[in-house]
């Protein structure tokens, strides 16, 4: 079966229709100058809130303010239109209501306006009225070359152009830049991956909420990001795509140099029924898309908390060179756990060879007792208190001989009462170590904490999940982003 011709997401415009010049989407991003149209001193309205959040984030482009009243707002001259802007726009952000975008678009395209962000939901996801609104307005734009991000979305969130209007009530997140960009069609999801990424320790390049696609696509920002040299992982979440066709293809390209990491809503009929109401998308058929995603190169998630599962994963710098797993626990029952869940994804946990258990017992002799046996999973709940800083690298170093990559269940570094004393130690012991084997580790916490902050861990590339379960599905993307590589090269 030809996956290209089996691909039924929203097949609508092809790449001829919507062709943009990928590498002008960074004036979505790092524009020079914005218009905030709807501008206002109520901080509960958009055209408010986004206003502080440009203030208090260090906005680092030109901004103009646009109300119909004109006078000032925070000290700013606001302009009663946006064709009364003595300079060129690069973006401009509508917070006003539905019914009065359209005109406002068309102002803008008269002005010669770059990229215009359509906050407002009221159009496409109402049914066939306001479809044809929705048309007419993204053909208004077009007559002029302005292109649209929305509607019916939460725009853009650049930390590197202190640009926040995704979570412009939390100045935070604009304080670092990172490598992992985000697109999405919900806004929510825009927000829950920023504020609970930026808690684990991701940090953003960039994220667009796109909405209705009206104009501007997934693959559009997609390809994009592919050639963004900020960007090194890429995240989405999708209820459907304007062209399978050019996804597929898009995909394929950017996949070989970066990640892909999607989530891919609408597996009920619960669920497609929302979509519809929602962004106003065609959901597609599920099933296809899991199978034609995993030959372009696309990394599936199911849910929020598994797409950032993923992407800290990929925090990695080492992809493993196959699929055998070499487990480390400090309790026997996390063994059983992290093996049921690797060989249920396919990973394998081997027995070790006999030269290599002579070698672990040979270490451990001291430390273990003889009754201890030393296969895979190794299990160290004898290990005293401490030591696993001195041990574990040793450990890793004997087993990376014949594994490709580890799921390591200890106390000493996350527990509560230990951590604040082995915490620090450890993590730098086992970072040295990952560089010395280059091989992928993850981490398994022996109990969930609202107290550990695995930040630190994330940012160095090492991995922390709370079951074993999470920890091997982790793995299990490493992997098969590991063999769609290999096959490319074929």
């Amino acid at each position: 079966m030809g996956y290209v011709v089996s691909f039924q997401l929203d097949l609508g415009m092809g790449g001829e229709e919507r062709a943009v010049n990928s590498a002008s989407l960074n004036l979505v991003f790092n524009p020079k100058t914005i218009a905030l149209i709807g501008a206002s001193e109520d901080i509960v309205k958009s055209g408010g809130m986004f206003l502080n959040s440009f203030i208090g984030c260090g906005l680092r482009s030109e901004l103009f303010l646009v109300n119909p009243r004109g006078g000032e707002i925070r000290g700013l001259k606001a302009y009663p239109s946006v064709l009364d802007i003595p300079k060129e726009i690069d973006l401009a952000i509508i917070t006003i209501p539905s019914s009065a975008i359209p005109k406002a678009v068309e102002d803008c395209s008269k002005k010669g306006v770059k990229f215009i962000v359509v906050h407002a939901a009221g159009f496409g996801e109402m049914g066939v009225e306001g479809k044809e609104i929705e048309e007419k307005m993204t053909q208004t734009a077009r007559r002029e070359g302005s292109r649209i991000i929305g509607p019916n979305c939460m725009g853009i969130y650049c930390p590197e152009a202190g640009l926040n209007t995704v979570v412009p009530y939390v100045e935070r997140v604009t304080e670092e830049s990172g490598d992992v960009a985000l697109i999405a069609q919900s806004g929510w999801v825009c927000e829950f991956i920023i504020l609970v990424g930026y808690e684990q320790g991701l940090r953003f390049s960039k994220v667009v909420s796109i909405g209705n696609q009206s104009d501007l696509t997934f693959v559009d920002f997609l390809q994009y990001l592919g050639s963004d040299p900020k960007t090194n992982i890429i995240c989405a979440y999708i209820e459907g795509v304007k062209s399978g066709r050019d996804l597929i293809e898009v995909a394929r390209k950017v996949s070989r140099s970066k990640p892909i990491i999607i989530w891919k809503a609408g597996r009920t009929e619960a669920a497609t029924r929302a979509i519809t109401s929602h962004t106003g998308s065609l959901a597609g058929d599920h099933a296809i898309h899991e199978i034609v995603s995993k030959q372009a190169g696309i990394i599936t998630a199911q849910g929020a908390e598994e797409l950032l599962d993923m992407a800290i994963a990929f925090r990695c710098p080492y992809l493993p060179n196959g699929n055998k797993v070499g487990i480390i626990v400090d309790a026997g029952g996390a063994g059983v756990a992290a093996s049921d869940a690797c060989e249920t994804l396919g990973l394998k946990v081997i027995n070790l060879p006999e030269e290599v258990k002579l070698e672990l017992k040979d270490l451990l002799r001291e430390v273990i007792p003889p009754f201890s046996g030393v296969s895979n999973p190794i299990d160290l709940v004898w290990l005293p208190m401490g030591q696993a800083s001195s041990i574990h690298p040793q450990v890793v170093e004997i087993m990376s001989e014949v594994v490709d990559a580890f799921i390591i269940f200890t106390y000493d570094p996350f527990a509560g009462p230990t951590r604040e004393i082995f915490a620090e130690d450890y993590r730098s012991e086992m970072l040295k170590t990952r560089e010395k084997v280059k091989k992928p580790m993850v981490f398994v916490t022996p109990h969930p904490s609202k107290e550990l902050d695995i930040s630190l861990w994330t940012k160095n590339g090492l991995p922390v999940y709370p079951t074993p379960e999470r920890a091997a599905k982790a793995l299990a993307a490493l992997t098969q982003r590991r063999s769609f590589l290999e096959k490319t090269k074929k």
